[in-house]
């Protein structure tokens, strides 16, 4: 024989029976995780109401249209049921909750719906029973820069059910984030229900040159003392500040108005705790992602491009709610409404405004879409300040302008005066019967920091005022700009998912004007490409703006054709 191992009769029984115990050793312990996981699925099903969201959401086959009788959020009273909650271990932890597909498939198709189930846990590790948490859900390709956003249902039992559209073919990543739980928007409502707002709001009385205080302001008369009404010098909307106590100054010296831009802190030390638990934006992200394929009919990613040009769009369906608006992909947004035929130049943006004006009133993330479109059409430089700003080209007869809405505003500590504040139903009541102006309506990011009750007093007198004017004025183009999505802000009030109420407060509100107004749907984009900060990045503005002007460019006025896709 060669030379080789040799193993004798006594070593290859003792390995033999190494092999076998080894063997038993490792069913036993697959046996014991099995049972353990099938104890833990049993305690859970028991305790927690079976989630029956098959029956209650579902996309319409011809609109794409969400219908759904399961709440996005909760209504306030549901929300601070529960009452103050001092635990902060006993709130939502992202990290020990989980996210699963329901009714997984090998294979999607493009315009596939996929859901999937959000569990949440308390950092005790406790399943929760209740909603009302604030989660972002997308799906993304990051090697194709292509994300979409998705929407997010609330059984209120601890479970969320998320839902998604396929819009690519190929690989893609179901992401899931954790922005606000429902403990700290509770106490943003109680918050607003002691002081009226979240910030503080100030005027300023003056006399001369030595006599000066200032007091504070609400929109509500809560909790403050003798007040002065200044409702007219707010447009008309409720405004009241504290009578000045000097003995020199009353409510005919006021000056100017500024605010304090830091919060109502609770005064218990636990609820101080529970109102900082979002404040490190890294930490609630939910730690399973879901993997999906859809079928690859090329060799490279396929985004589905619509027949109607968006010039061409009937404005009622803008306000379908078709999920979702648009696609990301290679950083470029992709509408599924309607087809992108604007080009994205000076040139082509001019000739849509030629003899014409662009109203973008609002606040200062309207202001940063007038910055941009300065930079894009190369107009005279204008200052940044909160004061009404105009940019005019007098050769190509074409402008742009934005000013302030009314209060609730939050300046900051520069004082300005009260005509810098124009509420926007007054422009609109201002222009003539032969108009031909472009009007983007917008409020938003301020009232995040009031009840929505006040947002809606707002948007119904702007609406009023938006039907009159489009009954008069036949030429007038109007637009209402719906909310977007921004994640954690350094400040910790400013809070987007007052967006989901603001953009159902829209769509009631505005309900009769939907054939002849056109709704600019940003939420889907924002939630895709994830600004950090309630000011987006310049990229973003950029293509927020592109995606109003292509809807919005050389569009028939009356137009109300239905679209061909």
């Amino acid at each position: 024989m060669g030379k080789g191992w040799h193993i004798s009769a006594s070593q290859m029984s003792r390995i033999k029976l190494t092999f076998v115990t080894l063997c038993i050793l490792t069913v036993m312990v697959m046996m014991i995780v099995q049972l353990k996981n099938k104890g833990k699925l049993e305690e859970t099903s028991s305790n927690i109401p079976v989630n029956s969201d098959e029956e209650h959401i579902s996309v319409e086959p011809n609109s794409g249209r969400m219908v759904s009788d399961v709440p996005r959020y909760l209504d306030e009273a549901t929300m601070i049921k529960e009452g103050k909650q001092r635990d902060t271990r006993k709130c939502t932890s992202a990290r020990h909750s989980s996210m699963m597909l329901l009714d997984p498939k090998p294979l999607y198709r493009v315009g596939d719906v996929i859901k999937v189930e959000i569990n949440t846990f308390n950092y005790y590790g406790e399943r929760q029973t209740v909603g009302g948490d604030f989660f972002r859900l997308w799906m993304e390709n990051t090697r194709h820069k292509a994300a979409i956003a998705g929407d997010v249902f609330d059984n209120n039992n601890g479970s969320y059910t998320g839902v998604l559209r396929v819009q690519w073919s190929g690989m893609a990543t179901i992401r899931c984030f954790l922005e606000r739980r429902r403990e700290e928007i509770a106490m943003f409502y109680s918050i607003i229900a002691e002081h009226g707002t979240l910030w503080q709001l100030k005027r300023e009385f003056v006399l001369g040159l030595w006599v000066t205080e200032s007091t504070q302001c609400s929109m509500t008369r809560n909790n403050l003392g003798d007040v002065c009404n200044f409702t007219f010098l707010n447009d008309g909307f409720p405004w009241y500040c504290e009578k000045p106590r000097s003995i020199f100054l009353n409510c005919d010296t006021y000056s100017m108005s500024w605010s304090l831009n830091v919060a109502y802190l609770p005064k218990e030390a636990q609820q101080r705790d529970i109102y900082y638990l979002s404040s490190k934006p890294d930490n609630d992200f939910l730690r399973s992602s879901v993997n999906i394929t859809s079928v690859l009919e090329t060799v490279n990613i396929k985004i589905h491009t619509p027949k109607t040009p968006c010039s061409q769009l009937s404005p009622e369906v803008t306000w379908q709610r078709k999920r979702p608006v648009g696609v990301i992909y290679r950083n470029t947004w992709k509408p599924t409404l309607c087809w992108d035929t604007l080009e994205d130049t000076a040139q082509a943006y001019r000739q849509c405004l030629k003899n014409r004006r662009l109203w973008i009133p609002g606040d200062s993330t309207s202001r940063q879409f007038k910055e941009s479109l300065h930079d894009t059409l190369n107009l005279k430089s204008a200052p940044t300040s909160l004061h009404p700003q105009l940019l005019e080209d007098k050769q190509g007869n074409l402008s742009v302008a934005w000013f302030a809405h009314e209060f609730p505003l939050f300046h900051g500590m520069e004082r300005y005066s009260p005509l810098d504040n124009r509420a926007q139903h007054i422009l609109l009541e201002s222009l003539p019967n032969n108009t031909v102006d472009i009007v983007v309506l917008y409020l938003y990011v301020h009232f995040n920091l009031v009840h929505p009750d006040i947002y809606r007093q707002h948007v119904q007198r702007l609406a009023r005022a938006a039907e009159s004017l489009l009954d008069r004025a036949p030429g007038v183009t109007i637009a209402v700009r719906g909310p977007f999505a921004y994640y954690r802000n350094p400040a910790q009030e400013l809070v987007s998912y007052w967006g989901l109420i603001y953009a159902d407060i829209l769509h009631e509100e505005f309900s009769s004007m939907v054939h002849r107004v056109v709704y600019i749907d940003y939420w889907d984009m924002t939630v895709a490409l994830g600004p950090n900060h309630i000011h987006p990045k310049a990229a973003t503005v950029r293509t927020m703006i592109h995606y109003m002007m292509s809807l919005l460019c050389h569009r028939r006025r009356g137009d109300t054709a239905e679209p061909t896709d």
